[in-house]
C-alpha cells in the first residue's frame, strides 16, 4: 500500500498529497516512485418525498516527481523532469511577450497617426 505525506493546499474539497508508491525490486535495488496527487470533488444529494436527485463532480491530476533508488550501500533520489510542461510554459511566456510587444507597437502607431491628422 502507498505511503502518503499530506500537504493540504486548501481545505476540502481540494486536496494535494505526496505519495510514495510500492517498491519494485530490480536486482539488488529497490525503486520507489514518488508522485503528487491533486484532487477536487464535490457532491450533493436530496432525499425525500419525490425529491430524488443529486449530482457530483470530481477531477484528479497525478504528477510524477521522483524515483527513490535504494540499495544496501546508499539511497538516492532521481528527479523526474516534465519536458513537455516546461516547453508549454516557455511557449505561453513567449506568446504573452510577443502579444504585449505587438500591442505596444500598435498603440504607438495609432498615437503617431492621430498626431499627424490621421494620414500615414
Amino acid at each position: 500500500m502507498a505511503e502518503t505525506t499530506r500537504k493540504a493546499v486548501r481545505p476540502r474539497p481540494f486536496r494535494s498529497e505526496i505519495v510514495r508508491g510500492e517498491p519494485t525490486q530490480v536486482g539488488e535495488r529497490a525503486l520507489i516512485p514518488v508522485a503528487r496527487i491533486r484532487s477536487f470533488g464535490r457532491a450533493k444529494g436530496m432525499v425525500g418525498a419525490h425529491r430524488f436527485g443529486g449530482w457530483g463532480v470530481g477531477a484528479a491530476q497525478i504528477t510524477p516527481l521522483a524515483v527513490i533508488d535504494t540499495s544496501e550501500r546508499a539511497e538516492r533520489t532521481i528527479p523526474i523532469v516534465d519536458g513537455t510542461a516546461q516547453a508549454l510554459r516557455w511557449m505561453i511566456a513567449w506568446a504573452a511577450a510577443i502579444t504585449l510587444l505587438l500591442a505596444v507597437i500598435r498603440r504607438q502607431v495609432r498615437h503617431r497617426r492621430s498626431q499627424r491628422g490621421g494620414l500615414a
